[in-house]
């Protein structure tokens, strides 16, 4: 059996296409069976001679006409040529009855296949009609349908492989045995702008190589059985440079014999931009991580050194010897070996989630200490890699001690200099008010002085003048008696002056000068107790006697006035034994609490109430009904009742009003130093405070109080019934 010649092969195929309408139209003509091709409407375009001499019409008469006007019994197969016609069958094969020349009638098969035009459309049918003998058909039939099935799975391998090559991205030349194109795709007409008929003026694709030689290279080596792939840069038909990858492969026969070369390029323009970019982009990044003050270690999620800049080295002190070796496990196993003290470190991040970041302090064998930073490095959701970054800030750490230990220096100096100052503004408002009350002591002690000797006086003579009185009434009564016809000079005085109603009133003018004498003498008593101007020292006291005088100095503003009805006082004193403390400073803090309990309820009453003139008489009302009233108590409470450390016996004094109450935000700062919520030039903000110091203080006692806001306000005085000496 003679071989077969591939070039031979491959010049006949190239001579039939060259000469495809003429071999086309001796196919019409000789064809020994009858075959129609038609268009998409099923117009006959051509006919063979066969064909005419089946029905008997001329082909003149045939072309241009529809399948139907021919052949009417066609149309019960209109469903199978139409499903052709539309791509959805590839092959279909009827049988059908036809007249022949208008005789007799014979039954023929036809098979029936799509053609398509250039741009892979249905062009219309080619239909082959053949005679049956009823004996064959059932045979015909098996047989037609197996060639059918093989055609057909064959057609949908060349169009898919076909259709595979035109939609590949990468440009695709198939060439013969002497490396002529026979074949190229539009993505090698689209890259390198030529056509095939221009490529064939050469061969091995010549005009596309820089260099000629090595394209002759590359196609002797691939006829001998090779491949070739490499990256080059090839011309377009503008004589343009292209970076292309080039692989050529051999296509061989049946029998194993290379008979031509398949090139196929892809265009790496973009990738080459692309790397040339990331060089850049590193060469950048080389930089910027030498010029870091960090140490920079990048690991990959195996662990191998990735990038690592000489700051880690330095930092790290690696002898040149093992980071010159390259060998990563031998550079890490010296880091590791150098930490003394080290969390994540240690193990380079083995024990960190593949999302987690790291940070701490590690400890160096020298003595060392660096802040190490750590986070992972993820890509399309999985950890390539962890980056870490170390910096040394052991002189950092030192300059921050000494930093440290200078601000605590200064910081016991400033709290001793406001301790300081916090004890000078105490006792400068304790000298104020100890100078104020002083001063008010005096004056009021000196007044109180002043006022009991004409008192004195005048209270002591008034039983003088009441004796006196009676007997000079006595008197004039005998003289009436014994005379009762006075001389008219006498009886016109007598009448004058109406002698009996003088006689009665002036007994009763001199009791009215007793009473008003003593109640200026309680006054002046009242004036002594609350100054106690004429005691020194902590000496024992009737506490109920200070409270009294206070609300004696403090009647005037008890009263009603045009602002405010009268306040009501409500005293529950508890029967106390006599307390041992500074009467005249307590005297103060009640003078304090009362104060400022009465202009909270004259607050209160201006905001709620108004003077209405009441059937003739003015009367103060308010739409809650509320009363102004201010309550004192008094108790002993007793060593059992006592839950702290203080024990022993101690006075509790509680004095609350029923006014607004404090709101919470000024609760906090109620006994601080020169704070008060009242007007300027009403208030100094010093008399809480120095109530507060003088019962805790000099008394060892408590000052608190309780308020709720709309109800009132109670202060509370706790101190011991008698003072430790």
């Amino acid at each position: 059996m003679a071989k077969a010649n591939p070039k031979a092969q491959w010049g006949s195929v190239l001579s039939r296409a060259n000469h495809a309408e003429k071999y086309l139209r001796w196919f019409v003509d000789f064809c020994p069976v009858p075959i129609a091709m038609f268009d998409s409407n099923l117009h006959y375009i051509l006919v063979s001679q066969p064909w005419v001499k089946m029905l008997g019409i001329p082909r003149l008469k045939l072309v241009g006409t529809s399948l139907y006007e021919s052949l009417p019994r066609a149309i019960a197969h209109r469903h199978g040529l139409e499903r052709c016609l539309s791509g959805g069958q590839m092959h279909y094969t009827a049988e059908i009855e036809i007249a022949v020349r208008g005789e007799t009638s014979n039954n023929f098969q036809w098979d029936v296949q799509p053609w398509y035009t250039d741009d892979g459309s249905t062009g219309g049918i080619i239909v082959s009609s053949h005679a049956l003998a009823e004996q064959q058909t059932k045979l015909l039939k098996s047989q037609l349908a197996e060639e059918i099935a093989e055609r057909q799975y064959l057609e949908d391998a060349f169009t898919k492989i076909g259709t595979a090559i035109e939609s590949a991205n990468d440009a695709i030349c198939i060439t013969d045995g002497t490396g002529q194109p026979i074949y190229i795709n539009l993505a090698f007409s689209d890259l390198f702008a030529y056509n095939l008929s221009a490529l064939q003026k050469s061969t091995n694709l010549q005009p596309l190589f820089t260099d000629v030689q090595a394209a002759k290279v590359i196609h002797s080596a691939v006829m001998h059985g090779g491949t070739w792939t490499s990256e080059l840069e090839m011309l377009d038909h503008d004589q343009q440079r292209i970076p292309i990858s080039l692989k050529v492969n051999p296509v061989k026969s049946p029998s194993g014999e290379v008979i031509g070369t398949t090139y196929i390029c892809t265009n790496i323009r973009d990738r080459k931009a692309a790397e040339a970019e990331i060089n850049k982009s590193f060469a950048a990044l080389g930089a910027t991580l030498e010029a870091t003050a960090d140490g920079i270690l990048v690991l990959d999620a195996i662990g191998n050194i990735i990038i690592c800049n000489q700051k880690f080295v330095d930092l790290w002190r690696i002898p040149d010897r093992i980071f010159r070796s390259h060998d990563d496990s031998h550079i890490l196993q010296y880091v590791a070996k150098r930490i003394s003290s080290a969390k994540y470190l240690q193990n380079f991040g083995k024990g960190l989630s593949t999302d987690e970041n790291s940070f701490e302090i590690v400890e160096l064998d020298d003595g060392r200490t660096l802040e190490c930073y750590s986070q992972p490095q993820n890509v399309l959701d999985s950890c390539a890699g962890r980056v870490w970054s170390l910096r040394d800030i052991t002189e950092r750490l030192a300059s921050e001690a000494l930093v440290r230990a200078s601000e605590e220096k200064y910081r016991l100096q400033a709290e001793k200099l406001e301790q300081a100052l916090q004890e000078l503004k105490s006792t400068q408002s304790q000298l104020i008010q100890a100078e104020k009350m002083s001063g008010l002591g005096q004056l009021v002690a000196g007044i109180a002085h002043e006022i009991n000797n004409p008192v004195n006086f005048i209270y002591g003579n008034l039983s003088y003048a009441d004796t006196y009185t009676s007997e000079l009434l006595s008197l004039v009564e005998m003289y009436r008696a014994y005379y009762p016809e006075p001389v008219e000079a006498v009886q016109a005085k007598l009448e004058e002056i109406d002698i009996d109603f003088l006689a009665s009133d002036f007994v009763k003018l001199v009791g009215s000068i007793r009473i008003g004498a003593e109640r200026i003498q309680k006054i002046v008593q009242s004036l002594n107790k609350f100054s106690r101007s004429d005691e020194e020292g902590c000496k024992s006291v009737d506490i109920h006697e200070g409270i009294d005088s206070t609300l004696m100095i403090l009647q005037s503003r008890l009263k009603a006035t045009p602002y405010r009805p009268e306040i009501q006082i409500e005293k529950k004193y508890a029967k106390l034994p006599e307390v041992e403390c500074y009467a005249g400073q307590l005297n103060q803090v009640f003078m304090n609490l009362l104060t400022n309990a009465i202009d909270a309820l004259e607050e209160d009453a201006q905001a709620n109430g108004i003077w209405q003139i009441i059937n003739e008489k003015p009367q103060w009302t308010r739409k809650d009904g509320k009363v102004s009233k201010i309550l004192i108590q008094t108790e002993i409470l007793n060593d059992a009742q006592i839950t702290d450390t203080q024990r022993g016996d101690r006075l509790i004094i509680k004095i609350s009003d029923n006014g607004n109450g404090i709101p919470d935000e000024l609760r906090n700062r109620l006994f601080d130093l020169f704070f008060t919520t009242k007007p300027v030039g009403k208030g100094t903000g010093l008399g809480l405070s120095i109530a507060y110091q003088i019962i805790t203080e000099n008394h060892g006692g408590k000052l608190y109080f309780s308020s709720e806001v709309g109800k009132g306000t109670e202060f509370t005085i706790e101190i011991p019934l008698n003072q430790t000496r």
